[in-house]
């Protein structure tokens, strides 16, 4: 698929090492269906991708890889997560206030496996939304402990920022820079994919 009008790159191309495995495109989520279509690429902002890239560096240093559970997400999407959540902003961004940074492309949901591709101790799954998924949580394991310690000093360095409320959660520092993608400027074969979900 051509991303050649638009400012966003598919992160498998980006970094062969990180682990594809997005969340929405499964039924196990808060919508309880896949919310993306099979094909959907992991895609970010060309900036944010190559962030994400220098971060997955510095975790390989401590035997780490980035998993990305979530990247681009289309602004259907985040109104289909709003109306799941029962509209509760403490943990999906209302999509008629503010759009999802991840809707900017400048933001990603990652998780962590081992450079042998086993998985590693983290705190929670995906859109756990119990105190145990906080960012500053401190987990009973020191395994899970020294994991979010790697992970966080990595993607501190590389320019992203934390959520709160999400251990799983980073957006790029200079998202006020990067503008909402509305979903009518994408590519007619990606857009197929985003129409094919509501």
């Amino acid at each position: 698929m051509s991303l050649e009008n638009t400012d966003l790159v598919d992160l498998s191309r980006i970094d062969r090492s990180l682990v594809m495995s997005l969340q929405y495109k499964e039924a196990h989520n808060i919508a309880k269906r896949p919310l993306y279509h099979p094909d959907f690429p992991a895609l970010l902002h060309k900036n944010t991708a190559a962030r994400l890239k220098k971060a997955n560096a510095l975790l390989r240093k401590n035997n780490l890889r980035l998993v990305i559970w979530d990247a681009f997400r289309p602004h259907e999407t985040q109104w289909a997560l709003w109306d799941a959540c029962g509209h509760d902003d403490r943990y999906v961004a209302n999509p008629a206030r503010n759009p999802s940074l991840h809707s900017h492309g400048c933001a990603v949901d990652v998780s962590l496996v081992h450079l042998d591709g086993s998985p590693a101790a983290v705190p929670t799954d995906f859109d756990d939304f119990s105190p145990r998924a906080a960012s500053d949580y401190v987990h009973p394991d020191p395994i899970v402990q020294q994991n979010m310690r790697h992970l966080k000093e990595a993607m501190w360095a590389a320019g992203f920022g934390t959520l709160p409320q999400e251990w799983w959660h980073f957006m790029d520092k200079d998202y006020k820079q990067l503008p909402f993608i509305e979903t009518s400027t994408l590519p007619p074969a990606l857009q197929s994919m985003i129409q094919s979900t509501r």
